[in-house]
């Protein structure tokens, strides 16, 4: 375990992920970050470092939007009502997944953050996309 601070988790994140093909390799890579990369030594609340995941269609700029698997990283900032959030989207034609309502959940849901893995792994939009190569990856840090 190596101690980093949250700013600059997404020049770490992108060193381990590497090329991702698939979002298993995603979901393997980022826990993978996750428990390698803390932002302190001991959490007082496991709302201060917490994963969350989330997928969906969305069109955010009106030329027809792309299925997004997202896996995000959330930390608390000291003394601030926001939070910062590292995230790792996948995109994917919509048309490959076809009608599909979103879903989300927080590790925090969950007795592990394998089990919150496993979780996700057992998803229909999971399994849509299991295997696919997304057309595009972002990884994005931004104050909520």
């Amino acid at each position: 375990m190596e101690i980093i601070k949250p700013s600059r988790t997404k020049k770490y994140l992108k060193r381990e992920l590497g090329k991702i093909q698939n979002c298993r390799e995603a979901i393997d890579r980022f826990i993978s970050f996750y428990e390698k990369y803390k932002v302190k030594p001991e959490l007082e609340d496991e709302e201060e470092d917490m994963l969350l995941y989330q997928y969906g269609i969305y069109d955010w700029t009106g030329k027809g939007g792309n299925f997004e698997f997202n896996l995000t990283r959330q930390f608390e900032i000291p003394n601030d009502d926001e939070f910062l959030q590292l995230s790792l989207t996948l995109l994917y034609d919509p048309e490959k997944v076809g009608e599909i309502e979103d879903d989300n959940s927080w590790s925090t849901d969950f007795e592990s953050v394998q089990k919150w893995a496993e979780n996700i792994k057992s998803t229909i939009g999971f399994q849509k996309v299991d295997g696919l190569k997304p057309h595009k990856t972002e990884i994005e840090l931004r104050k909520t």
